[in-house]
């Protein structure tokens, strides 16, 4: 496993008015959270990035944040595919204003071709969905429109033609469209309460309405033209959905769709714990189908589970199995290729898993694209695409856009024996790196570097020092205090394949011989001038309050301060009491600090840790607590963190004023802690806040280069000011002599 740490770019709070809802209670819709801000990153040019990611047998080669493409967009969704004539290969990315065309041919140095708006008579939307056949590629939203049509036959030389939207065949909303390209037929689906409406792609520039099968609300679904058996050479449409709006009776109908005037329900199938059957895909054989239930895991507590139907009897499929990766993740599209299933889930990324044994996949590799944690709610990857000749796969995230990745073993993997430095000494410290090289590969000569960044428009390098084999040495030279340095380690192998840790971006690390505590309040005396309440507070239960603890499913047992007890908790809740005995019900609940003076010390960062639990209940992961900060007594407020995991432990957050506002003598922090979902269990903690800041004071005299170590470094510098004075003269008597080389001695190591 790897772990990739960026630059942190700002995330900016949005309003998100004027996007169109896809249906009363669609899960995305509630809390939904901020888009991310920040540059293209692409393996070929290095660029800055901001996020973390881990994956396993995925190799990132360009992201591209939606925000980077269209400014005003608010979101992503849907991913899909082009292949030009001439080879190129295009990803197709939908955003909430419009579908982005991003060419990927040479992964690592994908690009984006253009970005056509939504259509005018359509509204923005969280939901977008695209499709390709021949040369053209097909549009549709919940926010209307209808199907909108491009020409890319023409794509090659950046031209992509709009030639207007097909409006015929009810509503002008939809939520998922599929085409048969062996038979030349679209099929557009959801949009309200609307099952399937059907088009003829004759003349593929203009699809021309021709039937509909309107039973039922179909989400989404796959068409295929049947091999083997008593349909062969029918057209079966594979379809999710139910009534209410997919809500209720929801499963798998399996309709022949041969004949749109006369569409034929063959069999249906559905399933234990049936919440909302929302997308599937086929195996390559035809035996089984793959459907991901979106709402399952919130409603009935699973684990990432999708469903596996027997339809090698089409008149009777029924369940064969489920899987689950054992994350704690809502699954949501997937598709086939060969015995490769992807599957899109959400806050645990991608996850590709072997179905060579239909009824019992095994994962072999993953992306978590969402970087603070794996939990149920309605963020992170939408949806992938696999199907490029290439072997590439791109995947589409709702808060951060288009991923382009090459799946299989890396070239080189990089390990760090004594840990990642998050402290640096300003005279130059260190830290020690290995690598693993693959079969066949080879460094180039001087193709081992430091990338590091002080601010500066452009990166810095100094070559890695050769150590032992594989080993290396990576220092940093002088730099300012206090300050912050990114970094990051790039190998050049022989051919000229560029491999970095991270991936995209750079590590941070202070600049600093140590802290210095200017604030604290471990929350042990009384109030201290904290203050419960402010405008628009209307949470009916679990408001603030100061006292130690009691221990449930969802509160600590004790408070965070190795020698105290008390902690500002949501609700202090009875021994023996449920999990939701006193939780945040009904709204927000605010808590606000005492003014307190930041600028007393250089370079000032609040820390403060916090406890939060929103994993419980009947809608779990739903809710969010923001934390704000005011540099004018709490006149204005900007939000600096917004908690979401549920660690289920005391998690220490920082903010560094510097990054949001000009640190004043009136700076004060917020917390609120909301229960905006109906069924969201909610209970937050904070204690220990301080303000510290960082000494560029060298605290051990004999640490003659300020790396940190007492060694023969040290020692060479004392015997090159020997009998002089300098800097070496540690006991301060003018003179570098035999005192001072044993106050060394003392302090070596």
């Amino acid at each position: 496993m790897k772990i990739f740490s960026f630059i942190g770019a700002l995330v900016l709070t949005c309003s998100f008015t004027g996007l169109v809802i896809a249906h009363e209670d669609d899960p995305k819709e509630q809390n939904q959270e901020p888009p991310f801000f920040g540059p293209i990153w692409r393996a070929s040019d290095g660029g800055v990035a901001g996020g973390t990611f881990q994956y396993s047998g995925v190799n990132l080669q360009a992201w591209l944040p939606f925000t980077a493409i269209s400014a005003a967009a608010t979101s992503a969704s849907d991913a899909w595919g082009y292949v030009s004539a001439s080879g190129r290969e295009y990803a197709i990315l939908g955003m909430s204003n419009g579908t982005a065309f991003v060419e990927i041919t040479v992964p690592s140095a994908s690009v984006l071709t253009k970005f056509m708006p939504r259509p005018a008579s359509a509204s923005d939307s969280l939901w977008r969905n695209m499709k390709t056949y021949q040369n053209y590629c097909y549009a549709v939203s919940e926010g209307g429109g209808g199907i909108q049509v491009f020409d890319l036959a023409q794509i090659d030389s950046g031209m992509i033609t709009d030639l207007g939207t097909v409006t015929t065949g009810g509503v002008a909303s939809s939520h998922t469209m599929i085409i048969n390209e062996a038979t030349g037929f679209l099929y557009r689906m959801g949009g309200g309460s609307s099952g399937v409406r059907c088009y003829s792609l004759a003349n593929p520039a203009v699809p021309t309405y021709v039937g509909a099968w309107s039973a039922k609300y179909t989400h989404d679904g796959a068409v295929f033209t049947w091999p083997t058996g008593p349909y062969a050479g029918r057209e079966i449409l594979l379809a999710c959905g139910g009534l209410n709006g997919g809500q209720t009776e929801t499963g798998l109908d399996i309709l022949d769709i041969t004949d749109k005037a006369n569409i034929v329900v063959i069999g249906r199938a559905t399933y234990p714990n049936a919440a909302y059957c929302h997308q599937g895909w086929i195996s390559p054989d035809y035996k089984y189908f793959y459907i991901n239930d979106e709402i399952d895991e919130a409603n009935f507590g699973v684990l990432c589970q999708t469903k596996i139907i027997d339809i090698q009897n089409l008149a009777a499929p029924f369940l064969a199995g489920t899987y689950s990766n054992g994350q704690v993740s809502v699954d949501h599209n997937l598709y086939i290729k060969g015995n490769d299933l992807f599957a899109s889930n959400y806050k645990s990324g991608l996850r590709i898993y072997d179905i060579t044994n239909r009824t019992s996949p095994s994962e072999r590799a993953w992306f978590d694209t969402y970087p603070t944690e794996n939990a149920t709610g309605y963020a992170g990857l939408w949806s992938n695409y696999p199907y490029f000749p290439s072997g590439t796969v791109i995947g589409s995230d709702i808060q951060r856009g288009l991923f382009v990745w090459t799946v299989g073993a890396a070239p080189l993997t990089i390990a760090y024996p004594q840990g990642i430095p998050t402290t640096v000494t300003p005279s130059g410290g260190s830290f020690n790196v290995t690598t693993t090289l693959g079969a066949g590969q080879t460094i180039a000569a001087g193709g081992a570097k430091l990338v590091f960044n002080t601010g500066g428009a452009t990166n810095q390098t100094v070559p890695l020092q050769v150590t032992g084999a594989g080993a290396w040495k990576a220092a940093f030279p002088a730099l300012a205090c206090p300050s912050t340095v990114g970094f990051a380690v790039e190998f050049t192998l022989t051919g000229g394949t560029i491999v970095r840790d991270p991936v995209s971006g750079l590590r941070t690390a202070s600049v600093n011989y140590g802290e210095i505590v200017d604030y604290t309040d471990s929350m042990e005396v009384g109030t201290a001038g904290w203050t419960v309440g402010t405008t628009g507070d209307n949470a009916t239960s679990g408001i603030w309050e100061r006292g130690d603890p009691v221990g449930t499913t969802a509160q600590p047992e004790s408070d965070n301060t190795v020698a105290g007890v008390a902690a500002w908790i949501t609700g202090l809740g009875v021994v023996g009491g449920s999990a939701g005995a006193a939780d945040v019900d009904g709204g927000t609940t605010t808590l606000t600090s005492p003014t307190i003076n930041a600028t007393v010390i250089a370079d000032p960062v609040f820390s403060c840790y916090v406890w939060y639990s929103n994993n419980l209940g009947g809608a779990p992961g739903l809710d969010s607590m923001p934390i704000l900060l005011s540099n004018n007594g709490g006149t204005s407020w900007t939000q600096v963190d917004l908690v979401t995991a549920s660690p289920a432990v005391w998690t220490e957050k920082r903010v560094r004023i510097a990054d949001f506002m000009t640190p004043t003598t009136s700076m004060k922090l917020r917390f609120q802690a909301r229960d905006l979902d109906s069924g969201s269990l909610v209970e937050a903690g904070v204690d220990d806040v301080r303000l510290i800041g960082f000494n560029c004071t060298v605290s051990r005299p004999a640490d003659l280069n300020g790396d940190g170590i007492v060694n023969g470094s040290d020692l060479a510098v004392m015997l090159s000011q020997w009998g002089s004075a300098g800097s070496a003269d540690i006991t301060g008597d003018g003179t570098v002599g035999g005192a001072d080389l044993a106050a060394l001695l003392s302090d070596w190591g």
